[in-house]
């Protein structure tokens, strides 16, 4: 009888966990652009924001601050071709310190954060928080893990900073040698 109660809470379990994913998948998922320019239309609404996670968590207590980037490098992919044009955006999602736990790398110039879902309510003005534009994160979960990224500089930018630095030391020469060639004290002033 033990094992017939084991399953059967088993079983049940397994179908509330299917049927809130369904739920979370159902919810609407504006990005940051529309968030902000149709702020009073959303506010107060159950969404879900994907990005990545950037900067680092903020703790505050027993919740932390995360910023997540939706846009197009935010929301790339290892293999992704991203032509590096456009603002970065993204949104301010308040976490519990649990959840923010979860997020393993945040993203910086050299590592592409976890890329991460959130489902929550969307406030335009958020009356806890000062009036600030942001997100109260029920559930969060890990879509993709970060990575390291890689900044190869390209053969023309190495020739044009060769170019530009023997330019530079031609100048400084020139104008050294200038300054040599005029007497002191003669009253005359030096070349600009």
């Amino acid at each position: 009888m033990n094992g017939t109660r084991w399953i059967l809470a088993a079983g049940l379990a397994l179908a509330v966990a299917i049927a809130a994913a369904a739920e979370d998948a159902a919810l609407p998922a504006p990005g940051s652009a529309a968030l902000v320019e149709d702020a009073a239309d959303w506010d107060g609404q159950a969404v879900r924001f994907m990005g990545e996670a950037i900067g680092e968590a903020m703790r505050r207590g027993d919740h932390a601050w995360i910023h997540l980037n939706d846009d197009a490098y935010g929301l790339a992919g290892p293999d992704d071709e991203v032509t590096r044009a456009g603002p970065n955006s993204g949104i301010g999602i308040w976490v519990t310190a649990a959840q923010a736990g979860q997020i393993a790398r945040f993203g910086d110039y050299r590592r592409h954060g976890d890329l991460v879902e959130v489902t929550g309510v969307f406030h335009a003005a958020c009356p806890q928080h000062g009036g600030d534009l942001d997100i109260h994160a029920v559930s969060l979960r890990i879509v993709r893990a970060g990575y390291s990224t890689a900044h190869p500089v390209s053969s023309s930018r190495l020739i044009a900073a060769g170019i530009l630095a023997v330019t530079t030391l031609a100048l400084v020469a020139a104008r050294t040698a200038l300054r040599r060639r005029t007497p002191t004290g003669s009253g005359a002033r030096p070349p600009a």
